[in-house]
Protein backbone atom coordinates (compact mmCIF):
# COMPACT_ATOMS: atom_id res chain seq x y z
CA UNK A 1 0.00 0.00 0.00
CA UNK A 2 1.48 3.44 -0.84
CA UNK A 3 2.92 5.74 1.94
CA UNK A 4 -0.33 8.88 1.80
CA UNK A 5 2.50 11.91 2.34
CA UNK A 6 1.84 14.50 5.11
CA UNK A 7 3.14 18.21 5.04
CA UNK A 8 6.47 18.35 6.62
CA UNK A 9 6.58 19.58 9.41
CA UNK A 10 9.20 22.37 8.57
CA UNK A 11 6.80 23.80 6.36
CA UNK A 12 5.07 25.95 8.93
CA UNK A 13 2.60 28.42 7.82
CA UNK A 14 4.76 31.19 8.62
CA UNK A 15 7.60 29.48 6.43
CA UNK A 16 4.98 28.94 3.48
CA UNK A 17 3.43 32.58 3.23
CA UNK A 18 6.75 34.14 4.07
CA UNK A 19 7.95 32.33 0.74
CA UNK A 20 5.51 32.92 -1.37
CA UNK A 21 2.63 30.33 -1.32
CA UNK A 22 -0.11 31.94 -1.67
CA UNK A 23 -2.81 32.14 0.71
CA UNK A 24 -5.46 30.12 -1.42
CA UNK A 25 -3.37 27.81 -2.22
CA UNK A 26 -2.64 27.08 1.62
CA UNK A 27 -5.78 27.05 2.36
CA UNK A 28 -6.43 24.03 -0.62
CA UNK A 29 -3.49 22.08 0.18
CA UNK A 30 -4.26 21.70 4.21
CA UNK A 31 -8.14 21.15 3.99
CA UNK A 32 -7.20 18.06 0.99
CA UNK A 33 -4.27 17.29 2.91
CA UNK A 34 -6.48 16.72 6.22
CA UNK A 35 -8.91 14.60 4.14
CA UNK A 36 -6.63 11.99 3.84
CA UNK A 37 -4.91 12.86 -0.11
CA UNK A 38 -1.15 12.83 -0.50
CA UNK A 39 0.71 16.08 0.44
CA UNK A 40 3.13 15.86 -2.72
CA UNK A 41 0.53 15.08 -5.12
CA UNK A 42 -1.29 17.80 -4.30
CA UNK A 43 0.99 20.51 -4.32
CA UNK A 44 1.92 18.97 -8.16
CA UNK A 45 -1.86 19.00 -9.09
CA UNK A 46 -2.79 22.62 -7.88
CA UNK A 47 1.22 23.58 -9.03
CA UNK A 48 -0.30 22.27 -12.73
CA UNK A 49 -3.38 23.99 -12.12
CA UNK A 50 -1.35 27.75 -11.83
CA UNK A 51 0.87 27.03 -14.32
CA UNK A 52 -1.78 26.63 -16.93
CA UNK A 53 -3.69 29.52 -15.42
CA UNK A 54 0.23 31.65 -16.00
CA UNK A 55 0.26 29.59 -20.06
CA UNK A 56 -3.37 31.50 -20.68
CA UNK A 57 -3.20 34.86 -19.64
CA UNK A 58 0.37 35.30 -21.10
CA UNK A 59 -1.63 34.22 -24.46
CA UNK A 60 -3.38 36.75 -23.59
CA UNK A 61 -0.92 39.28 -22.94
CA UNK A 62 -1.62 39.60 -19.32
CA UNK A 63 1.40 39.12 -18.52
CA UNK A 64 1.59 40.42 -14.77
CA UNK A 65 -1.29 37.94 -14.15
CA UNK A 66 0.70 35.57 -15.78
CA UNK A 67 3.92 36.11 -13.85
CA UNK A 68 1.83 35.62 -10.63
CA UNK A 69 0.77 32.41 -11.39
CA UNK A 70 4.03 31.36 -12.51
CA UNK A 71 5.44 31.96 -9.45
CA UNK A 72 2.33 30.42 -7.42
CA UNK A 73 3.09 26.89 -9.23
CA UNK A 74 6.54 27.14 -8.72
CA UNK A 75 5.81 27.81 -4.85
CA UNK A 76 3.60 24.43 -4.51
CA UNK A 77 6.06 22.51 -6.23
CA UNK A 78 8.78 23.72 -4.49
CA UNK A 79 6.98 22.45 -1.00
CA UNK A 80 5.62 19.22 -3.06
CA UNK A 81 9.11 18.26 -3.26
CA UNK A 82 10.97 19.47 -0.34
CA UNK A 83 10.51 16.02 1.59
CA UNK A 84 11.67 14.35 -1.65
CA UNK A 85 15.15 13.38 0.05
CA UNK A 86 16.68 10.98 -2.87
CA UNK A 87 16.75 11.97 -6.35
CA UNK A 88 14.40 10.21 -7.48
CA UNK A 89 12.21 10.54 -10.82
CA UNK A 90 9.61 11.89 -9.30
CA UNK A 91 11.68 14.80 -7.27
CA UNK A 92 13.34 15.89 -10.83
CA UNK A 93 10.05 15.87 -12.37
CA UNK A 94 8.56 18.04 -10.08
CA UNK A 95 11.90 20.16 -9.60
CA UNK A 96 11.74 20.21 -13.62
CA UNK A 97 8.23 22.12 -13.38
CA UNK A 98 9.80 24.62 -10.16
CA UNK A 99 12.06 25.55 -12.75
CA UNK A 100 9.78 25.60 -16.05
CA UNK A 101 7.54 27.89 -13.84
CA UNK A 102 9.98 30.13 -12.12
CA UNK A 103 12.38 30.63 -14.83
CA UNK A 104 8.76 32.51 -16.55
CA UNK A 105 7.85 34.13 -14.14
CA UNK A 106 10.84 35.69 -12.68
CA UNK A 107 11.27 36.95 -16.64
CA UNK A 108 7.75 38.80 -16.32
CA UNK A 109 9.00 41.84 -13.61
CA UNK A 110 8.95 44.97 -15.84
CA UNK A 111 10.97 46.98 -13.54
CA UNK A 112 13.94 44.61 -13.19
CA UNK A 113 15.97 42.95 -16.21
CA UNK A 114 16.57 39.02 -14.91
CA UNK A 115 19.26 36.77 -17.01
CA UNK A 116 20.14 33.23 -16.82
CA UNK A 117 23.54 32.47 -15.35
CA UNK A 118 25.79 29.78 -15.60
CA UNK A 119 28.59 29.39 -14.06
CA UNK A 120 31.45 26.82 -14.90
CA UNK A 121 33.47 25.51 -11.43
CA UNK A 122 35.59 22.88 -11.54
CA UNK A 123 33.80 19.67 -13.24
CA UNK A 124 30.68 21.33 -12.87
CA UNK A 125 28.98 24.93 -13.29
CA UNK A 126 26.64 26.60 -11.40
CA UNK A 127 22.97 28.15 -12.15
CA UNK A 128 20.60 30.83 -11.00
CA UNK A 129 20.24 34.51 -11.74
CA UNK A 130 21.13 37.73 -12.04
CA UNK A 131 18.50 40.46 -11.77
CA UNK A 132 19.17 44.50 -12.09
CA UNK A 133 16.78 46.89 -11.42
CA UNK A 134 15.94 48.75 -14.48
CA UNK A 135 16.96 52.11 -13.44
CA UNK A 136 20.02 51.39 -11.34
CA UNK A 137 23.20 53.02 -11.67
CA UNK A 138 25.96 51.26 -13.10
CA UNK A 139 27.77 50.89 -9.99
CA UNK A 140 24.78 49.79 -8.27
CA UNK A 141 26.07 47.35 -5.19
CA UNK A 142 25.09 43.41 -5.89
CA UNK A 143 23.68 41.07 -2.95
CA UNK A 144 24.81 37.50 -3.47
CA UNK A 145 21.49 35.40 -2.21
CA UNK A 146 22.42 32.17 -0.85
CA UNK A 147 19.86 29.22 0.07
CA UNK A 148 19.81 26.61 2.85
CA UNK A 149 20.46 22.44 3.09
CA UNK A 150 16.82 22.39 1.69
CA UNK A 151 15.74 25.91 0.50
CA UNK A 152 17.28 26.62 -2.58
CA UNK A 153 17.38 29.59 -4.97
CA UNK A 154 13.27 29.52 -5.39
CA UNK A 155 12.56 29.54 -1.65
CA UNK A 156 15.52 32.58 -0.88
CA UNK A 157 13.63 34.37 -3.67
CA UNK A 158 11.60 36.10 -1.82
CA UNK A 159 14.58 38.16 0.00
CA UNK A 160 15.87 39.19 -3.25
CA UNK A 161 13.12 40.38 -4.25
CA UNK A 162 12.90 42.35 -1.17
CA UNK A 163 16.35 43.47 -1.89
CA UNK A 164 15.22 44.31 -5.66
CA UNK A 165 12.97 46.38 -5.09
CA UNK A 166 14.98 48.36 -3.41
CA UNK A 167 17.64 48.93 -6.01
CA UNK A 168 20.02 46.04 -5.22
CA UNK A 169 20.99 44.34 -8.05
CA UNK A 170 21.21 40.41 -7.20
CA UNK A 171 22.95 37.43 -8.05
CA UNK A 172 20.48 34.46 -6.61
CA UNK A 173 22.25 31.42 -7.11
CA UNK A 174 21.85 27.03 -6.29
CA UNK A 175 25.70 26.80 -5.32
CA UNK A 176 27.12 23.39 -4.99
CA UNK A 177 24.91 21.27 -3.16
CA UNK A 178 21.97 23.07 -3.63
CA UNK A 179 19.22 22.96 -6.00
CA UNK A 180 19.34 22.80 -9.75
CA UNK A 181 23.02 23.01 -9.58
CA UNK A 182 22.88 19.73 -7.46
CA UNK A 183 20.23 18.11 -9.32
CA UNK A 184 21.10 18.52 -12.77
CA UNK A 185 24.50 19.51 -12.88
CA UNK A 186 25.77 17.17 -10.07
CA UNK A 187 27.71 19.84 -8.69
CA UNK A 188 28.13 18.45 -4.88
CA UNK A 189 28.88 20.34 -1.58
CA UNK A 190 32.18 21.29 -0.57
CA UNK A 191 33.30 21.87 2.91
CA UNK A 192 35.47 25.28 1.07
CA UNK A 193 32.18 26.48 -0.01
CA UNK A 194 33.71 30.08 -0.32
CA UNK A 195 35.80 28.86 -3.39
CA UNK A 196 31.89 28.80 -5.27
CA UNK A 197 31.61 31.66 -3.84
CA UNK A 198 34.59 33.71 -4.90
CA UNK A 199 33.81 32.52 -8.41
CA UNK A 200 30.49 34.50 -7.80
CA UNK A 201 32.06 37.56 -6.91
CA UNK A 202 35.02 36.91 -9.44
CA UNK A 203 31.50 36.96 -11.89
CA UNK A 204 29.95 39.98 -10.62
CA UNK A 205 33.35 41.82 -10.77
CA UNK A 206 33.30 41.08 -14.31
CA UNK A 207 30.15 42.64 -15.57
CA UNK A 208 30.17 46.50 -16.67
CA UNK A 209 27.11 46.86 -15.96
CA UNK A 210 26.88 46.50 -11.84
CA UNK A 211 29.19 47.92 -9.25
CA UNK A 212 31.72 46.64 -6.74
CA UNK A 213 30.27 46.85 -3.90
CA UNK A 214 29.46 43.16 -2.94
CA UNK A 215 27.42 41.77 -0.28
CA UNK A 216 25.86 38.54 0.81
CA UNK A 217 23.11 37.14 2.71
CA UNK A 218 22.47 33.74 3.33
CA UNK A 219 19.32 31.57 5.41
CA UNK A 220 19.77 28.79 8.02
CA UNK A 221 22.57 26.30 6.76
CA UNK A 222 23.37 29.10 3.91
CA UNK A 223 23.98 31.60 6.85
CA UNK A 224 26.71 29.66 7.88
CA UNK A 225 28.02 29.66 4.44
CA UNK A 226 28.16 33.25 3.89
CA UNK A 227 29.75 33.78 7.83
CA UNK A 228 32.39 31.41 6.61
CA UNK A 229 32.86 33.22 3.27
CA UNK A 230 33.51 36.48 5.11
CA UNK A 231 36.19 34.95 7.14
CA UNK A 232 38.03 33.61 3.95
CA UNK A 233 37.28 36.53 1.82
CA UNK A 234 36.67 39.52 4.07
CA UNK A 235 38.28 41.62 1.49
CA UNK A 236 35.96 41.35 -1.85
CA UNK A 237 32.91 41.53 0.74
CA UNK A 238 30.82 44.89 1.54
CA UNK A 239 28.90 43.09 4.02
CA UNK A 240 27.21 39.97 5.23
CA UNK A 241 23.97 38.94 6.75
CA UNK A 242 23.21 35.54 8.25
CA UNK A 243 19.84 34.63 9.03
CA UNK A 244 19.46 31.29 11.37
CA UNK A 245 22.59 30.62 10.63
CA UNK A 246 25.19 28.22 12.58
CA UNK A 247 28.22 27.74 14.26
CA UNK A 248 28.23 24.00 14.34
CA UNK A 249 26.26 22.95 11.73
CA UNK A 250 26.12 19.13 13.14
CA UNK A 251 23.78 20.16 16.00
CA UNK A 252 20.99 20.27 13.73
CA UNK A 253 20.77 16.35 13.84
CA UNK A 254 19.97 16.98 17.49
CA UNK A 255 17.12 18.38 16.17
CA UNK A 256 16.54 15.62 13.11
CA UNK A 257 19.19 12.79 12.95
CA UNK A 258 17.37 11.62 9.95
CA UNK A 259 19.13 14.84 7.94
CA UNK A 260 22.12 13.05 7.56
CA UNK A 261 20.62 11.60 4.55
CA UNK A 262 20.60 15.25 3.54
CA UNK A 263 23.59 15.59 3.49
CA UNK A 264 25.43 12.44 2.19
CA UNK A 265 22.82 13.63 -1.07
CA UNK A 266 24.27 16.95 -1.26
CA UNK A 267 27.87 16.09 -0.70
CA UNK A 268 27.60 12.62 -2.97
CA UNK A 269 28.59 10.48 -0.41
CA UNK A 270 27.22 7.95 2.02
CA UNK A 271 25.97 8.73 5.31
CA UNK A 272 28.96 6.92 7.41
CA UNK A 273 31.36 9.19 5.30
CA UNK A 274 29.61 12.53 5.92
CA UNK A 275 28.90 11.49 9.74
CA UNK A 276 32.78 10.38 10.04
CA UNK A 277 34.64 12.51 7.34
CA UNK A 278 33.06 15.70 6.50
CA UNK A 279 30.39 17.24 9.45
CA UNK A 280 32.51 18.33 12.06
CA UNK A 281 34.58 20.21 9.58
CA UNK A 282 31.94 22.66 9.45
CA UNK A 283 32.15 25.35 11.92
CA UNK A 284 33.60 28.68 12.15
CA UNK A 285 36.23 27.64 14.37
CA UNK A 286 39.48 29.81 13.61
CA UNK A 287 37.37 31.42 10.87
CA UNK A 288 34.55 33.55 12.37
CA UNK A 289 37.68 35.34 14.00
CA UNK A 290 38.65 36.70 10.79
CA UNK A 291 35.59 38.42 9.69
CA UNK A 292 36.03 42.40 9.63
CA UNK A 293 33.28 43.16 7.29
CA UNK A 294 30.45 44.72 8.72
CA UNK A 295 28.01 42.16 9.71
CA UNK A 296 24.81 41.06 10.51
CA UNK A 297 23.19 38.03 12.68
CA UNK A 298 19.37 37.37 12.81
CA UNK A 299 18.38 34.74 14.98
CA UNK A 300 15.82 33.15 17.45
CA UNK A 301 15.89 32.11 21.20
CA UNK A 302 15.16 29.51 21.11
CA UNK A 303 16.05 27.64 17.58
CA UNK A 304 15.72 23.89 17.23
CA UNK A 305 17.85 23.77 14.72
CA UNK A 306 20.66 25.80 15.33
CA UNK A 307 21.25 27.10 18.60
CA UNK A 308 21.07 30.61 19.54
CA UNK A 309 24.59 30.15 21.46
CA UNK A 310 26.23 29.24 18.48
CA UNK A 311 24.86 32.57 16.72
CA UNK A 312 26.09 35.14 19.55
CA UNK A 313 29.27 32.90 19.25
CA UNK A 314 29.82 33.73 16.12
CA UNK A 315 28.78 37.61 16.79
CA UNK A 316 31.53 37.85 19.70
CA UNK A 317 34.40 36.49 17.72
CA UNK A 318 33.68 38.12 14.79
CA UNK A 319 36.61 41.34 14.23
CA UNK A 320 34.15 43.43 12.59
CA UNK A 321 33.95 46.73 13.79
CA UNK A 322 30.31 47.09 12.70
CA UNK A 323 28.56 44.26 13.49
CA UNK A 324 24.58 43.52 15.04
CA UNK A 325 22.90 40.84 16.44
CA UNK A 326 19.00 40.93 16.62
CA UNK A 327 17.18 38.33 18.40
CA UNK A 328 13.80 37.07 18.23
CA UNK A 329 12.29 35.59 21.89
CA UNK A 330 10.45 32.90 20.59
CA UNK A 331 10.41 29.07 19.30
CA UNK A 332 11.15 29.61 15.59
CA UNK A 333 14.24 29.02 12.60
CA UNK A 334 14.64 31.76 10.46
CA UNK A 335 12.22 34.10 12.38
CA UNK A 336 9.61 33.06 9.79
CA UNK A 337 7.06 34.27 12.69
CA UNK A 338 8.11 37.80 12.25
CA UNK A 339 8.81 37.92 8.45
CA UNK A 340 8.07 41.55 7.44
CA UNK A 341 10.30 42.81 10.16
CA UNK A 342 13.36 40.75 9.08
CA UNK A 343 13.12 40.97 5.27
CA UNK A 344 13.30 45.08 6.45
CA UNK A 345 15.24 45.55 8.64
CA UNK A 346 17.94 43.30 6.15
CA UNK A 347 17.16 45.94 3.52
CA UNK A 348 17.51 48.71 5.45
CA UNK A 349 20.58 47.57 7.11
CA UNK A 350 22.38 46.67 3.67
CA UNK A 351 21.27 50.20 1.86
CA UNK A 352 22.67 51.77 5.29
CA UNK A 353 25.91 49.90 4.34
CA UNK A 354 25.91 49.95 0.61
CA UNK A 355 24.23 52.58 -0.96
CA UNK A 356 24.73 55.58 2.16
CA UNK A 357 28.43 54.67 3.05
Amino acid sequence: MTEIRKTPLAQTFNRMMSRGLDHTDYTKLVRRVENGEDHVKVCEELGDKSHSYAEEALKKGHNDTARIFFMKAAALYRIGEYDLTYITDEKLRIYNKILRSFSKGIQLYDHMTVEKVELPYKNSKMSGWIIIPKKAPKDVPVIVVTGGLTGFKEEANAMAMALANRGFAILLMDGPGQGESLYFNKCYLEIDYQEAHNVMFDYILSRNDVGNKIGIYGMSFGGYLVTRTAGFLPHKLAACVSLGGAYEVAECLNFAPNWLNKFAVRFGKDEAYVKNNLLDKLNLKGIAEKITCPLLILHNDPDPIFSVEGAKKTYSEAASKDKTIKIFSQYDHCAHTDATEVSTFIVDWFTDRLFKS
